[in-house]
């Protein structure tokens, strides 16, 4: 990020910027701990609010899951009713299908357990300019000397002074 962006902000905007970030920044650790229990359906991935890559790793994660289950099921509902040749031939699409996915699914996820930092940080850092755009594109509220006048009528020590 341009420190030139940054420093154009006022005290006030560097305190909602600190704010914001505090709010919404993302933690490596914690995608650390969604790739181990849900890599395989991509919730690092939605954390990090990277949805068409995390839709990804969902899809072949379910494509894993379901042709795992429903060829081991049929296989054995095959194997039972027509004997177990008929099974394996069934178990072949499905199987080699699941393999591909998770072979997909697993180099994937090593490539995500070597970057997964530099993707958090480059999150945060991503967040952290937009907000200061956002900042600098609202105009900075300004105390005019009719807004003070303003408040100062309705202050009631200032009537007593103004009586006396």
């Amino acid at each position: 990020m341009e420190l030139s962006n940054k420093e154009r902000l006022s005290e006030k905007q560097i305190a909602l910027l600190m704010a914001e970030m505090m709010k919404s920044h993302k933690q490596a650790g914690f995608a650390y701990v969604l790739l181990v229990v849900g890599g395989l359906f991509g919730l690092h991935k939605f954390y990090l609010e990277r949805t068409a890559q995390a839709l990804l790793y969902f899809f072949l994660g379910l494509v894993v899951f379901l042709s795992n289950l429903i060829t081991f099921a049929a296989a054995g509902f095959l194997g039972f009713l027509m004997g177990h040749s008929k099974a394996a031939q069934t178990m072949g699409f499905g199987f080699l299908l699941s393999i591909v996915c998770l072979i997909i699914l697993i180099c994937l996820i090593i490539y995500d357990l070597f970057t997964l930092p530099e993707q958090v940080r480059r999150f945060n850092d991503d967040l952290e300019e937009e907000i200061v755009q956002a900042l600098l594109s609202t105009k900075p509220e300004q105390d005019t000397p009719a807004t003070a006048t303003d408040d100062n009528n309705n202050d009631p020590s200032m009537e007593k002074q103004s009586k006396e």
